[in-house]
């Protein structure tokens, strides 16, 4: 699929790898909905960015652990942008510091909902609204670890994430391929974080010697994109680190 005149859906398209992936299809020409839960300021500065490069980009609000609001994201998308994406990034993802000591049932619930029930409902709605002589492609951003000592509920939705990869593209398919991107280490750790891996440090690092950039997810994105075979993969961007494990 080339994405020159497409829409896109990117999920916590505000800051980080979302606004980067964001502003990468922008650059190729595609239409994008800038999905945020609470950061406005920083979702209407990406989609600003992607305005300046000539495509059509609006900011949509939605809070994804609540099925209506899913619902009202696609149909806000579609409305605002003049058809339905043919793209969709699923980005946001609820990372938070919980033991299994710690964690309660609507921790539990509140993480499978932003992390594998909204990406859910966002194929659904792709596979209803898709025009019939449409292909779309559907993208997950998951995480090279599936656990996290310290992150019980983050690290039960990576593997549940990969299973509905897998679902969605056999289910979907031919016309809806569907992928996930395993990454590693590319954005700086904070302080907490840092404290926790600095003993793993070869582990956490790869054999690159090095996290990787935001460019080079937004090249795999597109790359991805544009391979109309290619579904049901699991694409691990992480430096080597999986070479090892």
């Amino acid at each position: 699929m080339q994405t020159k005149a497409k829409t896109a859906l990117v999920t916590g398209a505000s800051r980080r790898i979302g606004r980067a992936l964001a502003l990468a299809l922008a650059e190729n020409g595609c239409n994008v909905a800038v999905h945020y839960y609470s950061a406005e300021t920083e979702a209407i500065e990406t989609r600003d960015m992607a305005r300046d490069l000539g495509v059509n980009s609006e900011a949509i609000q939605a809070d994804l652990g609540n099925p209506d609001e899913c619902h009202q994201l696609w149909t806000k998308a579609v409305d605002q942008l003049g058809q339905a994406p043919s793209i969709i990034i699923n980005n946001a993802s609820i990372f938070q510091r919980l033991t299994i000591d710690e964690v309660t049932a609507d921790d539990f619930d509140r993480a499978m909902a932003v992390n594998v029930r909204a990406p859910m409902l966002l194929a659904q709605a792709m596979a209803r609204d898709l025009p019939e002589n449409s292909n779309g492609k559907i993208i997950n951003i998951n995480d090279r670890r599936t656990t996290y000592r310290t992150r019980v509920t983050y690290s039960i939705t990576n593997s549940a994430l990969t299973s509905l990869t897998k679902t969605l593209a056999v289910s979907l398919a031919p016309r809806i391929q569907t992928n996930e991107i395993r990454l590693g280490v590319i954005l700086h750790l904070d302080a907490a974080e840092r404290s926790e891996t600095q003993s793993l440090s070869d582990r956490t690092i790869g054999p690159a010697g090095r996290m990787g950039t935001l460019d080079e997810v937004s090249q795999a994105v597109i790359s991805i994109i544009r391979n109309d075979y290619m579904n049901g993969a699991s694409l691990s961007l992480d430096g080597g680190l999986s070479a090892i494990d």
